[in-house]
């Protein structure tokens, strides 16, 4: 049977971008993936069929080759082993078991993928990368047997590595010396670099630091353990930081000086606050990228727990004095 038109089976059209043909490619081969397709009969076909077009439009030279000769300038003149071919095989592989390792994008932290969402378990997460991450695997000879994969070096295993951070490591990012293992006899250390804004169970990849086999080697997974800080907590990008202050302080205001992962600043607390009224510092919270978060000072009121009757007497003048109905507001 003749072979469909490239462009045609990732619906793009010859002027799509390298990125339009990308999200169509990864939008159809979640659609149609086999693990996602069980009872369907030519969900490995289509399958197949999708990498193989990406194979082709994902590479400059073969794209160009293809525009100009058709299917017989990319050597794709019958149904050989080519990309396609090649993901569903290790697909296929998966499901005999084992570790099933879920891995990102180049550069992307897990945090921004949930596996749960795209049924991960078994083969999926295994060939994830190879879809959605890095180049498309080397295609083996076409024109063979069909389904017939030549054998090569053996990618190293991934590795995964824990590291304890403390809470400003973590939102400011450092620098961590690392002993590592890489194989039996192959153990090294390197020095890694913690991007600020990791969270609690982190996973950062950095490629090529896995195990070595001989093969192209595994990626080095470091995932992230963030001790507790006795008194800033963290929100999102924002850090909060509970500011005990008393009731005199709070009724005719005062300056304030607290700290900071940067150091410390000093807010000032307007006449009347309450407590739990929140004080932003601006641009000292948690870093990620371009973006920073800020501090809050939450204002917690400390007020006198023992009065005698000339106190009482004081504090009933000043409540007629200045009547507060703390409830005005409430629905109950």
């Amino acid at each position: 049977m003749a072979k469909r038109d490239y462009y045609e089976v990732l619906g793009v059209s010859k002027t799509a971008s390298a990125d339009e043909i990308k999200k169509a490619h990864r939008k159809l081969a979640l659609k149609h993936h086999p693990d996602r397709n069980k009872n369907t009969k030519d969900a490995e076909e289509k399958f197949k069929e999708i990498q193989e077009a990406y194979d082709v439009l994902s590479d400059e030279t073969k794209k160009a080759n293809y525009d100009q000769f058709g299917h017989a300038g990319v050597g794709a003149g019958g149904p050989g082993p080519g990309n396609g071919e090649e993901a569903f095989r290790r697909a296929q592989a998966g499901r005999g078991g084992g570790r099933t390792t879920w891995r990102p994008s180049p550069g992307v932290s897990v945090e921004d993928f949930d596996p749960s969402q795209f049924g991960a378990g078994g083969n999926f997460g295994d060939i994830f990368e190879q879809l959605f991450g890095g180049r498309p695997g080397a295609a083996a000879g076409r024109g063979g047997t069909r389904g017939r994969v030549q054998p090569g070096p053996q990618r190293g295993q991934d590795v995964d590595h824990g590291v304890t951070l403390t809470f400003a490591q973590a939102a400011r990012g450092t620098m961590l010396p690392l002993q590592i293992s890489r194989g039996p006899d192959h153990s090294e250390t390197i020095e890694i670099k913690i991007p600020p804004g990791v969270k609690d169970g982190s996973r950062i990849r950095i490629k090529g630091q896995g195990e070595q086999t001989g093969g192209e080697p595994g990626d080095l997974f470091i995932i992230t353990q963030v001790h507790p800080h006795p008194y800033f907590r963290r929100e999102e990008l924002d850090i909060y930081l509970d500011v005990p202050i008393s009731l005199y302080e709070a009724l005719l205001g005062t300056k304030v000086e607290v700290p900071t992962l940067d150091g410390p600043v000093t807010i000032t607390i307007p006449a009347g606050t309450s407590s739990g009224a929140k004080l932003r510092v601006k641009g000292r919270g948690v870093f990620r990228g371009p973006d920073k978060g800020d501090q809050y000072a939450v204002i917690k009121v400390i007020v006198p727990k023992k009065l005698d009757e000339e106190d009482q007497k004081l504090v009933r003048q000043l409540e007629a004095k200045l009547p507060v109905n703390a409830r005005a507001d409430l629905h109950w």
